[in-house]
C-alpha cells in the first residue's frame, strides 16, 4: 500500500491482521483527520484491487504513480459529491 499511495499509507507490520492495522492507523489521529485518512485507506485498497484485476484479467498494467493519480481523482470526486450534498 505504501508504494501505491505514494507513501501516504504505511504498510502493516508483519503478522498484524487488517483490522488491527486499520484501527491503529486511525486511532492516534485527531478526530477531524480520521475520515480523510479512512477514505485514503479505502480508496488505496480499492485501487490496488482494481489494478490487480486489470493485470490478471486484462493483461494491462499501470504504474504506481498512475494508480496514485486514480486514487486522488476518486477522492476528489467523493469530496465534490459531498460538497454538493451539503449545499442542498
Amino acid at each position: 500500500m505504501q508504494v501505491w499511495s505514494n507513501g501516504l499509507v504505511k504498510k502493516p507490520e508483519r503478522g498484524v491482521d487488517i483490522e488491527t492495522w486499520w484501527r491503529s492507523s486511525l486511532q492516534l489521529l485527531p478526530k477531524d483527520q480520521r475520515r480523510h485518512i479512512a477514505a485514503l485507506l479505502m480508496y488505496t485498497a480499492w485501487n490496488i484491487w482494481k489494478e490487480r484485476n486489470r493485470r490478471v484479467f486484462e493483461k494491462k498494467t499501470m504504474t504506481a504513480p498512475l494508480v496514485f493519480n486514480c486514487i486522488l481523482e476518486e477522492m476528489g470526486l467523493r469530496q465534490a459529491a459531498l460538497r454538493a450534498l451539503s449545499a442542498t
